[in-house]
């Protein structure tokens, strides 16, 4: 493939427009934490209420909003149905379906944080569309599965990349810190040609917990809520702050063991490290 050469204004204009989408979620993130909700949060009760649907949207509706994973959107809702957020319902016509709607606490939560976005983006009108100004899609080289972006150094403090990859896989080269997130060796491996930089053993499930599991696919979505669980619980917790300062400082790829990554640990550790 052809090496496509862009002119610097092109990368200035990238530079400000990505530093700008990073200090409005950052200060999106903050507004949120302020009205007693956390970014997640806040994101459901947006996708909840601007759904077409009188109805309401099921969980799968809103995974696909929020680019999250089923299992991470029933663990979302359990907690703000526990926080009395939101409720669930049973479709009239399919009592298969669960639908979701906000609770009169729900609904003036986000009502408030809605008046403060609209404000923010109405004082940053005038300076959103430079930025898009002259950028065209061109083709880039293709990148290496599980390999996450480069970190922008120059954006202000921000959660980054955190992705996940099997331990036995080609991660990219480059500043991205290597985590394996599993609790027994991987096969197959010796130390001395270990593909990552740390052995965070103690984020990953506990024995008991992982030997229920099995990598039984219908037990996933109570083995994520176990394990999140546990992850709420010394040392677990601990291990986990340790793992998420690392992850706010450089991109990081959790490495697994595990052959169906959707459905392992990591994937779990993602997510919760990801605000889900």
């Amino acid at each position: 493939m052809a090496r496509v050469t862009l002119p610097d204004e092109v990368y200035a204009r990238l530079l400000s427009l990505r530093t700008g989408l990073r200090h409005v979620e950052r200060w999106s993130a903050q507004q949120a934490r302020a009205a007693g909700l956390t970014p997640a949060q806040h994101q459901l009760l947006l996708a909840v209420r601007g759904h077409g649907d009188p109805r309401g949207p099921t969980i799968g509706e809103v995974a696909d909003y929020l680019l999250l994973r089923h299992h991470s959107v029933v663990g979302l809702v359990d907690r703000a149905d526990a926080a009395g957020l939101v409720t669930r319902t049973r479709d009239a016509d399919d009592h298969r379906v669960v639908r979701l709607h906000l609770t009169s606490v729900g609904a003036e939560r986000l009502e408030a944080l809605s008046t403060l976005h609209l404000e923010e983006l109405a004082r940053l009108a005038p300076q959103l569309p430079g930025p898009w100004d002259g950028l065209a899609p061109v083709q880039r080289p293709h990148r290496l599965p599980g390999s996450p972006p480069p970190h922008d150094r120059t954006a202000p403090a921000a959660p980054v990349t955190v992705g996940i990859a099997r331990v036995y896989d080609r991660v990219g080269a480059g500043p991205v810190h290597r985590v394996l997130v599993d609790r027994l060796w991987p096969r197959g491996l010796s130390k001395a040609e270990a593909p990552f930089d740390a052995w965070a053993k103690d984020v990953a499930p506990s024995p008991a917990l992982r030997t229920w599991f099995g990598h039984v696919g219908e037990r996933f979505d109570e083995f994520a809520r176990r394990y999140r669980d546990e992850l709420g619980a010394a040392p677990a917790s601990e291990a986990l702050q340790a793992l998420r300062q690392q992850a706010a400082e450089a991109d990081t790829v959790l490495l697994t063991a595990a052959k169906d990554l959707d459905h392992s640990g990591a994937a779990v550790l993602q997510d919760v490290l990801g605000g889900a």
